[in-house]
């Protein structure tokens, strides 16, 4: 059988919209970051964010039978899951396959036994809603009496609470839907949660346990407690006057995270199996890396050596040389630690071509969204793939100096050949890369 896998589905949740139109947002250099809309974020030092569109629906697209499963099990999922649920939906309605009628089972040309998912996620933090009443009532003197939270905060609990938000349930509630049998897995690794996934999925094929893979990643970071968590961990933009130009990444004035949210998806098959149905194919995944940073819990490498060995890894993987690279979708939060890191192990894994390969970053458009970030990404590379270039980093006016990568500012680079690295990486924890040959 012919292992090289490609990517048949494409599917995004992003706050400039699906992946067309966040393609288009970094294109045109168009920021979705706005002042946060679910809740008023006024009283708190950032209320600005990356917010998915009002009109977001799961279940667009999908079945009578399975827009009544969405619809009833909506009351235990998070944002996070619903929204992981949606890209994936996408992603499946994008490959082409036949998804059968009412009353059939779903996808009825391919076999179950052998379709399976990864999902990367991160923590899934609950909502105020669902703890201000059992907390008000175990309260007594301004503070929380541990006994009466028992007799009286828990029992006004929503029973069925923490499936809401145990991060194994986008996994779980798309397996459901799509009748997936085959290998299954959920992984907790923040910011690289989705380039994790795609690393495994594509694994699994490799070892011949399954013909279709889904890899995902979800998370809204839009949340009243990660807003007070990133800000006393100073990682988010404070003072932005303008959110349209709150997240630079790589500008020498960068200030901090612009937290946003998301999901994305794509669907994994052989190539031969999927030229044999007429498939569109977006690209080729050719090898992938992953790696663990080793600066401590709130910390990166200086000296990038996490990002290092994932890049060389993914590129080992693929047969490539850095020289052969078309252009690097860089991570590029604006945090500094975090950017500086991974620059440095850029710059040590590309070597002499960090002085040529041109490098770009897209969460200047739509803010921080954690785990989505490096198949949104991959999804944004495929789509401008096909115009031949290479878009600029929105927002970075002056890069860093201690950058040492050829990063397109100001007008877009024209894209040589076809081979695009993406990466990820998560402060105090998981790198991951991927070469994808994408089809132009």
């Amino acid at each position: 059988m012919d292992r090289r896998i490609v990517i048949t589905g494409m599917g995004l949740v992003s706050p400039a919209g699906d992946a067309a139109d966040l393609a288009d947002a970094v294109r045109a250099g168009r920021s979705a970051v706005a002042p946060i809309r679910q809740f008023d974020a006024s009283a708190f030092p950032s209320s600005i964010g990356g917010e998915i569109p009002d009109d977001f629906d799961p279940s667009n697209g999908v079945r009578k039978e399975q827009r009544r499963y969405i619809k009833k099990n909506t009351k235990v999922m998070s944002r996070d899951i619903l929204m992981g649920l949606g890209a994936a939906n996408r992603a499946i309605l994008d490959t082409g396959l036949p998804i059968g009628d009412d009353g059939q089972p779903p996808l009825p040309t391919i076999d179950h036994a052998r379709f399976g998912m990864v999902f990367g996620t991160s923590f899934i933090p609950t909502t105020l809603d669902d703890l201000a009443g059992p907390v008000r009532a175990a309260q007594a003197d301004a503070e929380v009496n541990l006994n009466d939270w028992g007799a009286k905060g828990i029992p006004q609990m929503f029973p069925l609470w923490l499936l809401k938000h145990l991060p194994n349930m986008h996994a779980c509630h798309t397996g459901v839907l799509w009748d997936a049998q085959g290998p299954s897995n959920s992984l907790t690794c923040s910011d690289a949660g989705g380039l994790v996934a795609l690393d495994e999925a594509v694994r699994i094929m490799a070892r011949g346990i399954a013909n279709l893979m889904l890899a995902g990643g979800a998370e809204s970071r839009v949340s009243p407690l990660l807003l007070m968590r990133y800000a006393l961990l100073h990682r988010l933009v404070t003072a932005a006057e303008d959110p349209a130009s709150a997240s630079r990444p790589f500008d020498r004035d960068r200030l901090g995270w612009v937290v946003a949210e998301g999901a994305a998806a794509v669907m994994l098959e052989f190539r031969d199996a999927a030229e044999a149905r007429g498939a569109r194919i977006w690209g080729e995944v050719l090898g992938t890396g992953v790696s663990t940073m080793t600066g401590g819990i709130n910390a990166c490498d200086a000296d990038g050596r996490g990002v290092a060995l994932a890049v060389r890894r993914a590129l080992d993987a693929a047969g490539v040389e850095p020289a052969d690279l078309g252009a690097v979708y860089a991570h590029g939060p604006a945090l500094e630690q975090q950017d500086r890191g991974e620059a440095a192990g850029l710059a040590a894994a590309l070597g002499d071509a960090a002085r040529s390969v041109p490098v770009t970053a897209t969460k200047g458009v739509t803010g921080h969204m954690g785990a989505v970030s490096g198949l949104a990404d991959l999804a944004v590379a495929c789509h401008l793939a096909r115009d031949g270039l290479v878009p600029p980093i929105l927002n970075c006016h002056t890069p860093d100096p201690e950058v040492r990568l050829n990063l397109v500012t100001g007008e877009a680079r024209e894209m040589k050949g076809d081979l695009v690295l993406v990466t990820t990486n998560a402060i105090g924890g998981q790198t991951a890369a991927a070469v994808v040959r994408v089809n132009r």
